[in-house]
Formats: structure tokens, C-alpha cells, sequence
């Protein structure tokens, strides 16, 4: 095979500064890969942390990005059963940065293949996994959250959040949603929130959670922000609360205050859906749960679909955080 384009960086910093298209050779397959031809491919948060070094996982310069995609398996490596040539596949995001998907081919471990659902666009199949799998292990796998639960999803027009609405709403939960941008209110309702808060600073939030659950409080929260936006709610969590911590949006130290969280037995969980992914048993049972509800009538909120040759330029839509759900880059 000949070369292909795929994003890369050379350097640490921004995405849109530092990112290029550049021409690129396969690499032989090792054992257990797999090599994709990509039909579309997502943008993440993620992407951005992992181009500026911040991360979990750390670039190794020069870098590919990327975790997310849909495509067809194309070849595969040694211990990889040559049936799955032709299969359309997407990918799981995974803690490892020795693998990008952001170009024409990607290759990636057979263990990180999640179906692509016959019933969905290749835009939608690649938005689909890390949103749903990210709620998933949080709000079912480890909180269990069903009917009589309020669940609390900050910073809401996020791919997450609003996948988090969507299962919570599946699951017989009531979903208190927030936003910073009153323009963003309509949408995320839309999507399933029973409640939608504008939130910002001085705001008596935990109040606000109370009068809205009936003093009874929320059992989970599914929190991307944490730093000092964590004190905010911690009056208004119910008896045996779990707090997920899956993002740093703040940009400040999460400090915990020992005493409020006792007095709820809450247990706050620094989270990632990577810790969980890596244990087959649990990625199973959630891809199988999640591909039922697909084949019932779940879908991604779709924000932007581009071309390839504008992959860049649709940095700059992530960095606005103007975007709500997906952002998606289409190679035909």
C-alpha cells in the first residue's frame, strides 16, 4: 500500500497551531492490529489536552491524534481472524498514545473494535463511542442510577453530557443539567434534561438543586469542570452520592471539603472511561447495552460534519466551546 494523509504535530501546544496533514507510510502490523480504511472520524477534548501534553496519555513527537473513528478493516495482523477484512468497525478510545485514527488508515488493537451499527451514517458511528461509553461506566456500570435518582450533568452540551442526558433519561432518571450560555438552554432540553440551569459565578447552585428534586437532592453527579465548581453543589447531594470527576474544565485544583461529603456518605470517583475499557468483561457489557439502545432509537448529537482537507480549521469549533455534541470530520 501506498502512503496515506493523517494528522500529526511535531510540537506541543494548541491544536490549530500545531497540527498538520502530513503524508505518512503504513507501518507493519503487529499482533493483535488491525488497519482501517477511515470513513469519518471524531474530535475530542481529549485531543486538544493530548496536543498540548496534558493528557493522560503522553505524545511521543512526531504524533498521530486521535481515538475515535469509523471505517472498514482493511488488513490485519498475526492472532487476528482474517474474517474481519471488509468489516465495517469503529474504534474504542483507549489509554494508550501509540495509535491516532485521524487520517485516510488507522491502525488500532483488535481488543479497541466496537461495532458499527448497520443503522447509523459513518459521522454517527464515530461520535457514538467514547460519549455513550464515557456515561456509561459512570452512571450504570459503577452508580446503577435508575427511577427516584436525580443525576446533576454539568457543563451539558458536551458530547458527554448530553450522552449522559440520554442514558439517564433511558435509565428512568431525573437530570438536572447546566449550562454558562443561555443560547445552549433550548437545545440541551431538547435533548432530555427535566431541568436546565444557567449557572455562573455567585450563584447559590446547591439551592437551586434543592428546590428543583424537592429537598431530596442528587444521587450522581456527572462533573467535567471540578476545581472550584465542586464546592457549589456539595449542600445539595442526597445520601450515599457518587461524584464523577472526568474532566478539568475549571482549570483549577479540585479541593474537597471532608466534612460536607460525610455528612452525605458521598464518594467522589477521579474517573476516567480508560479505567474501565481496559477490563474485556466490562467493555463488553456496556458495548452490548449500548447497541441495543442504538438499534431501539439512540443517537449522537451531531454538532458539525467537515472534510478532511478542513480538519484543522475544525479545531477552532472545539476550541470556541460554542459547539454542542459532536464535532465530526468525513473523509470520502
Amino acid at each position: 500500500m501506498g502512503d496515506f494523509r493523517a494528522l500529526r504535530f511535531h510540537a506541543l501546544g494548541d491544536p490549530v497551531e500545531v497540527l498538520a496533514i502530513d503524508r505518512i507510510g503504513h507501518a507493519p502490523l503487529g499482533t493483535g492490529e488491525v488497519r482501517i480504511q477511515v470513513a469519518a472520524f471524531a474530535l475530542n477534548r481529549a485531543d486538544w489536552l493530548f496536543t498540548r501534553g496534558e493528557h493522560y496519555s503522553l505524545p511521543r513527537l512526531p504524533s498521530r491524534i486521535g481515538s475515535e473513528c469509523a471505517g472498514t478493516v482493511v488488513a490485519v495482523g498475526t492472532d487476528v481472524d482474517p474474517a474481519l477484512v471488509g468489516r465495517r468497525v469503529c474504534t474504542v478510545p483507549f489509554h494508550n498514545a501509540d495509535y491516532g485514527v485521524q487520517g485516510e488508515f488507522a491502525t488500532v488493537p483488535q481488543a479497541y473494535l466496537a461495532p458499527w451499527p448497520e443503522d447509523l451514517t459513518a459521522e454517527q458511528a464515530a461520535a457514538a463511542w467514547m460519549q455513550y461509553l464515557t456515561a456509561w461506566f459512570a452512571l450504570i456500570g459503577v452508580a446503577d442510577i435508575g427511577p427516584g435518582d436525580h443525576v446533576l450533568i454539568p457543563a451539558a452540551s458536551s458530547s458527554a453530557g448530553l450522552a449522559a442526558i440520554q442514558l439517564a433519561r433511558r435509565r428512568g432518571a431525573g437530570v438536572i443539567a447546566t449550562t454558562r450560555s443561555p443560547d445552549k438552554v433550548e437545545m440541551i432540553r431538547a435533548v432530555g434534561a427535566d431541568v436546565v440551569l444557567v449557572v455562573g459565578d455567585g450563584d447559590d447552585l446547591a439551592a437551586r438543586i434543592l428546590t428543583e428534586t424537592g429537598g431530596k437532592g442528587v444521587r450522581v453527579v456527572f462533573d467535567p469542570v471540578g476545581g472550584p465548581f465542586v464546592a457549589a453543589y456539595l449542600d445539595a447531594l442526597a445520601d450515599d452520592a457518587r461524584i464523577f470527576i472526568y474532566g478539568v474544565l475549571s482549570g483549577g485544583a479540585t479541593e474537597l471539603d471532608i466534612v460536607r461529603l460525610v455528612r452525605h456518605a458521598a464518594v467522589v470517583h477521579p474517573y476516567s472511561m480508560f479505567n474501565h475499557v481496559r477490563h474485556p468483561e466490562q467493555l463488553a457489557r456496556a458495548i452490548a447495552w449500548i447497541e441495543a439502545e442504538i438499534a431501539a432509537g439512540l443517537r449522537p448529537v451531531i454538532d458539525t460534519v467537515v472534510p478532511f482537507d478542513d480538519a484543522i480549521q475544525a479545531y477552532r469549533r472545539l476550541d470556541s466551546q460554542e459547539q454542542i455534541g459532536k464535532i465530526l470530520v468525513g473523509i470520502a
